[in-house]
């Protein structure tokens, strides 16, 4: 008896798609979402997250940053990471402090540059945009003076605490920058590994710890539809090859690593990290 296979039905078909690609992405919206408008916040160490390893024994805002790398083709002055390295590396220029307006503008070539590296990369850019278009009105408003700096903004606000504070935005901004600096360097440094394995693992170190049980594995499953190491390379250097595109996305990670680590020493020496549920008020007029 021969046995004739029907072929499958367009309906159950979209559904059984939809399942295995839109759902992750759409918890991974949810989880993006839940995060970074401040919802839950587990207690973090003076050294940041509890998983994450501490910079030893030198003071985290007193480091030189590494000079960029010359010869490098996608770093250079009309190419998008030397455009996302430079604000960022001039917003250390001020030791012990921050240069907000350069930081920001940093940070919004980091959107430009994530944003075409997939799905995943877009909605964790999306409500970052948000944050930063904040934090840009005050830099911009009648109180800019008071948001030109780090130590500026932080002697001016008098409730750290409020959802519309620029230091509690700045602390959320602050551990997505880790996530994705660690996302890049695995792009930039791992040969023959599961990149979104790497990029996820990254996720349940530094923002997992924020999210309850339930998104936490909502998010691996988000990972496993991530883009191959080659595909991201090619996006992030058009037109070079891949070794290069390497070395540019991994000076692309130690920048944004010497931004983390200045950032982390000036939230920490004000006590902003401290219990992380409640922002310490640091006062000032």
């Amino acid at each position: 008896m021969k046995l004739k296979l029907l072929s499958p039905d367009p309906k159950v078909w979209a559904t059984r798609h939809w399942l295995g690609y839109g759902l992750p992405f759409t918890i991974f919206i949810f989880m993006l979402l839940f995060y970074l408008t401040g919802e839950k916040h587990n207690e973090l160490t003076d050294c940041g997250f509890r998983a994450q390893l501490c910079v030893p024994e030198r003071s985290l805002t007193s480091q030189v940053e590494p000079k960029l790398k010359s010869g490098v083709h996608c770093l250079g002055p009309d190419k998008l990471p030397g455009q996302m390295v430079r604000p960022f590396r001039e917003s250390l220029t001020i030791e012990r402090d921050l240069r907000m307006p350069e930081f920001l503008d940093g940070w919004r070539k980091l959107v430009m540059l994530l944003e075409p590296l997939g799905t995943l990369f877009s909605f964790a850019t999306q409500e970052a945009s948000a944050k930063l278009s904040v934090l840009e009105s005050y830099s911009q408003g009648p109180y800019s003076i008071h948001y030109h700096t780090f130590s500026a903004m932080a002697d001016w606000e008098q409730d750290p605490s409020e959802p519309t504070s620029g230091l509690r935005i700045l602390v959320l901004l602050h551990r997505a920058l880790r996530w994705a600096q660690l996302c890049l360097s695995s792009i930039a440094r791992v040969q023959n590994t599961d990149i979104g394995a790497l990029c996820g693992e990254a996720y349940q170190r530094v923002l997992g710890p924020h999210h309850p049980w339930l998104v936490r594995q909502a998010a691996n499953l988000a990972f496993l539809a991530f883009p191959r190491q080659s595909q991201l390379l090619a996006i992030v250097c058009p037109g070079a090859n891949e070794q290069e595109a390497q070395e540019a996305l991994s000076e692309v990670a130690d920048t944004l690593e010497t931004v983390y680590n200045r950032t982390q020493g000036l939230l920490t020496e004000r006590g902003l990290l401290r219990g992380g549920v409640t922002l310490k008020s640091t006062g000032g007029g």
